[in-house]
């Protein structure tokens, strides 16, 4: 998505698009953090319902440490 977006804007600004202005940089790297947030947030959800080792699962059943 982000190539054919960059393309695109190539396309239209022409050798300008490499001289991008702060604000446009700054909406790129606030774009690019949310878009690691969300990947973290759905890693830790996967990790959490996967549970590969079980320790979620034997937390939730110990009932000794309520």
């Amino acid at each position: 998505m982000w190539l054919v977006d960059a393309l695109f804007e190539y396309w239209e600004e022409g050798a300008k698009y490499f001289t991008p202005v702060p604000a446009n940089m700054l909406n790129d790297a606030y774009l690019g953090l949310a878009v690691v947030a969300l990947g973290l947030v759905i890693w830790i959800v996967r990790l959490l319902i996967l549970d590969p080792k079980g320790a979620i699962k034997a937390l939730l059943l110990d009932k000794s440490n309520l």
